[in-house]
């Protein structure tokens, strides 16, 4: 069975004419639906990804630099030169889920940024 990139849940996979074969009967398909589980640290909508940051008072007032470890583990850089408000975004364009069928582009990763 092969799960394409960036499949969410309720996605199906379809295998055509393999289901059980009863004689005189065309063969059905055989259909899977994909259940996605919960991540303790990423939250998935749709094709974004969100995840919780947290900062001291002195990296919100004076900026700050922190890598985070993607789903992958591949390391993503999140930043701020400014100051951060308490519950402000910041958003890493491409830093999602793949999307499905074009594996080039992805969501955005948006990280809420906690003091």
């Amino acid at each position: 069975m092969h799960i394409e990139k960036g499949m969410k849940d309720g996605d199906e996979v379809v295998f055509e004419r393999e289901a059980e074969q009863v004689p005189d009967m065309i063969q059905g398909d055989l259909v899977f639906n994909v259940k996605q589980k919960p991540h303790g640290r990423f939250k998935r909508v749709n094709d974004n990804l969100f995840v919780d940051l947290s900062v001291t008072l002195e990296e919100a007032l004076l900026g700050f630099q922190r890598r985070l470890s993607h789903l992958d583990g591949h390391l993503v850089e999140v930043s701020a030169d400014e100051v951060s408000q308490p519950f402000s975004w910041k958003v890493i364009r491409g830093e999602g889920m793949p999307k499905r069928g074009i594996y080039s582009e992805h969501g955005d990763l948006h990280a809420k940024i906690n003091i």
